[in-house]
């Protein structure tokens, strides 16, 4: 059954960040697509916890969603970056390096934990870094070469997006693995404080665009943000059972869902890259693969 689990949450994140890339190119120019994303995962989110408690009996108090809440809002505050980002980057960029925050993890479990890589995972980690530091620049100098230092200065600011969600991400995951060490809370209590976490933030999200636009807004108005949404929530669900069942096989497979956001861009949305930049990112991504398996 982790096998159903594992290809569905490939299927659904990669999904999510096409429907996300979609929706956002639809009004480039709209300052505020990266908050209501935020809000329509937000609402997502909290729909997901009610199901949760209601259905699943999972118990949650304050204390324990105040407990998590620094580790809940690294991930989000990520996230957001990484929807900040969908305006200005080509997906088929974004989602490689997105993804690498493993690597962060690994060095900061290096670091701070004493732990000690075998030469496969310091290959990878190595891998990892070199590669996403080779596609940002190859990234930036293929904007920089098409017209004015300005464009090459919004390709800076494009690219620190996803390093910026790769950088949070990788906290948040090595600040989980502390906290579940010794917590004392079950997964599905620690799912829902996240759950009611991004509801809040994604609520404030709504207010904030509401007042900015003065007029409520309808989280509905954009169907790619819902599309969106929805397979954020569906994804963690069954991202959640995948590792309970086969944490070792599972891991790899998961983290391996930016090749197919990858092959959506290139089919659906003509994303074109060099062929370098296939081969880079074809490094990272299985450097990401290694390490999670290893």
């Amino acid at each position: 059954m982790w096998t159903f689990f594992c290809l569905f949450t490939v299927a659904a994140w990669a999904l999510t960040e096409f429907f996300g890339k979609v929706g956002s190119k639809q009004n480039e120019e709209d300052k505020l697509s990266h908050w209501k994303i935020t809000a329509c995962v937000g609402f997502a989110m909290g729909a997901l916890a009610l199901v949760y408690i209601i259905f699943l009996g999972t118990d949650v108090s304050l204390a324990n969603i105040l407990s998590y809440a620094p580790i809940s809002l690294c991930y989000i505050v990520s996230m957001i970056f990484g929807y900040v980002g969908l305006r200005y980057i080509m997906l088929s960029i974004s989602s490689p390096v997105s993804n690498a925050s493993c690597g962060v993890t690994s060095i900061l479990c290096v670091i701070f934990l004493n732990q000690v890589l075998n030469p496969i995972q310091v290959v990878a980690v190595v891998a990892i870094v070199l590669g996403i530091i080779i596609l940002g620049y190859t990234f930036v100098d293929r904007e920089a070469q098409k017209s004015s230092d300005k464009k090459y200065t919004r390709s800076l600011i494009a690219l620190s997006f996803p390093v910026l969600y790769c950088i949070l991400d990788g906290i948040g995951s090595y600040m989980d693995a502390l906290y579940l060490n010794d917590c004392i809370m079950t997964e599905n209590e620690v799912t829902v404080c996240y759950f009611l976490t991004f509801f809040v933030v994604g609520l404030l999200a709504w207010i904030y665009v509401g007042i900015k636009e003065k007029k409520m807004y309808n989280i509905f108005s954009n169907k790619w943000f819902c599309f969106q949404s929805l397979g954020e929530a569906a994804g963690q669900i069954t991202y959640v059972f995948a590792l309970s069942e086969a944490p070792a096989i599972a891991a790899p497979l998961i983290a391996s869902y930016g090749v197919v956001s990858i092959l959506l861009s290139r089919i659906f949305l003509k994303e074109k890259l060099t062929k370098f930049q296939y081969v880079i990112i074809a490094v990272v991504m299985a450097s990401m693969f290694i390490l999670s398996f290893e």
